[in-house]
């Protein structure tokens, strides 16, 4: 669904003042139908996903072609590269979706089915859920996806963790929805939604996990020069704590609230965090003392998890806990302000969380005057 330019009716003015306000208007109206027309909703992926699984319904297996042909669509490809791994003999793979997706859809596969779910195998419970709940997705799709109130919504839900500088629009946002896998991801082609992710959060608070995509697309980056290759990783480590771990606030908080955690906050988010700041702490005390080793992005997000979810969710909530919202909000695009926040803010308070060493936080401040250092001065 792409928004197109308003109808406009015209009749000649009567008068030079009353021809002039209507070109007011006029111009009002054109400008934004350009902006309403730069923001694409595209749900084509969705609607073919139905029609194979319609195929499916009569015993019809995908082909070869169709299958190609459908995670090659454009609200399908970057989804795919971000969610399914890369090893067709993993269960978490492309491959074995498939697989599981004839088995689930396919009448003649019914008693396979029904063993694959008995045991709460992924991904058959995963998409099971797609065809049982199948009428609600499409309920999503007609009313919620294609309502004038959907893009303002996740917009003004950004704009809280964002300073008023980054509240501005995305240029020509693309916006793409699948019906596999479960999670979103915001990328420089656009930002792709599983339709299950989104329905289920939307039912806790609606519109925040858009927002937080939305927020990856206009949380400004602060500019610190050349990072030397030594330092690569960790500078990846720490914008990725700080940028999930801000938009995290925005829709993790809602759906931790949610009676009974279904959502697993807790387990996946929280509960991991202070092992991995202690982790994180012990690497970055050796990269001090001098290591040359351990420093790829590759080392980092094996100590990290969730490329920063993990403990940037926590750290933040920390963060607010102690009142220093406004801080935080305000150096949102710096990464080393994010850990010095963190530590006053572990510091304040009386669940005691973790707090990164003296050795630590002083090599990051010497890191982050080092690179500010060669960042030419405005003005």
């Amino acid at each position: 669904m792409t928004a197109s330019l308003p109808f406009l009716s015209y009749r000649p003015a009567v008068a030079a003042s009353g021809c002039f306000r209507c070109l007011v208007v006029l111009l009002a109206l054109l400008l934004l139908g350009l902006e309403a027309s730069a923001q694409t909703i595209n749900t084509d992926a969705v609607t073919r996903y139905w029609e194979l699984t319609d195929a499916l319904r009569q015993n019809q297996p995908i082909t070869d072609q169709a299958w190609d042909e459908f995670i090659t669509m454009p609200g399908n490809t970057t989804y795919i590269r971000n969610t399914f791994l890369p090893d067709p003999k993993s269960k978490s793979s492309l491959q074995y979706y498939r697989q599981a997706l004839e088995v689930v859809y396919m009448p003649k596969h019914d008693s396979v089915r029904r063993a694959k779910l008995q045991a709460k195998e992924q991904p058959y419970v995963l998409i099971e859920d797609y065809k049982q709940r199948e009428a609600d997705y499409r309920q999503y799709i007609q009313q919620t996806v294609q309502s004038p109130d959907y893009l303002p919504l996740m917009y003004r839900l950004a704009y809280e963790y964002l300073p008023a500088a980054a509240h501005t629009k995305v240029p020509d946002l693309k916006m793409y929805y699948t019906a596999i896998g479960n999670g979103a991801t915001s990328q420089k082609e656009g930002i792709f939604f599983s339709l299950k992710v989104v329905v289920d959060d939307d039912k806790a608070k609606p519109g925040i996990i858009e927002a937080h995509e939305m927020h990856h697309q206009l949380i400004p980056i602060k500019q610190f020069g050349t990072i030397a290759a030594e330092d690569k990783g960790l500078m990846w480590a720490l914008r990725g704590i700080r940028a999930e771990g801000i938009a995290d606030l925005i829709d993790k908080k809602a759906l931790y609230q949610v009676p009974g955690d279904p959502h697993r906050v807790r387990a996946q988010f929280l509960d991991p965090a202070p092992r991995a700041i202690l982790r994180l702490d012990s690497v970055l005390q050796v990269v001090a003392g001098g290591a040359t080793t351990g420093k790829s992005a590759s080392f980092y997000q094996q100590i990290l998890g969730f490329s920063g979810h993990v403990p940037g969710c926590y750290m933040a909530r920390i963060i607010e806990a102690q009142g220093h919202r406004n801080a935080l909000v305000a150096e949102a695009d710096n990464p080393f302000a994010f850990v010095r926040l963190y530590q006053k803010a572990a510091k304040k308070s009386a669940a005691r969380p973790p707090l990164f060493s003296k050795a630590t936080m002083i090599y990051l401040a010497t890191l982050e005057k080092r690179y500010l250092a060669q960042v030419p001065k405005a003005g």
